[in-house]
């Protein structure tokens, strides 16, 4: 059952004389801390950084194909097991839907060692599994 707000501030007055500010107000939220709370995904987006600057190291001079690409952003996606990578692309060279599909096609059969190399630059019991997305820069 909801109480109204003149209903609690009756029910508040009957149990103590004088009604303050945080009186009926749940601790979680009273005693909050908010650095606490901005520091919860500090590790994820430190993992993405670190996850950025291998791929920016091992895609340059492997394959003619990746050549082109440069890592742009890697964020969790949902969580720090996936990562998405948007890779970038000069904007001076007009690319076509086929030769898009070439490079993920690339990029998908380099996967498994790209995570090879980031498993050795990153200290996580597991690797994180690799979702690519290409973008013009």
């Amino acid at each position: 059952m909801r109480l109204t707000k003149k209903q609690r501030e009756r029910v508040l007055k009957q149990m103590c004389g004088v009604i303050n500010g945080d009186d009926a107000i749940d601790p979680k939220h009273y005693f909050y801390n908010k650095r606490k709370a901005k520091d919860k995904y500090r590790k994820a987006f430190q993992l993405c950084r670190q996850v950025a600057d291998t791929l920016q190291l091992v895609l340059t001079g492997n394959d003619p194909a990746l050549d082109g690409l440069s890592v742009i952003d890697v964020a969790p996606a949902p969580d720090s097991r996936r990562m998405l990578v948007i890779l970038g692309v000069d904007a001076d060279e007009n690319l076509t839907a086929t030769e898009v599909d070439e490079i993920m096609r690339c990029l998908r059969t380099h996967v498994p060692r790209l995570r090879s190399e980031i498993a050795q630059t990153i200290t996580r019991r597991k690797t994180p599994q690799l979702v690519f997305e290409i973008t013009v820069k």
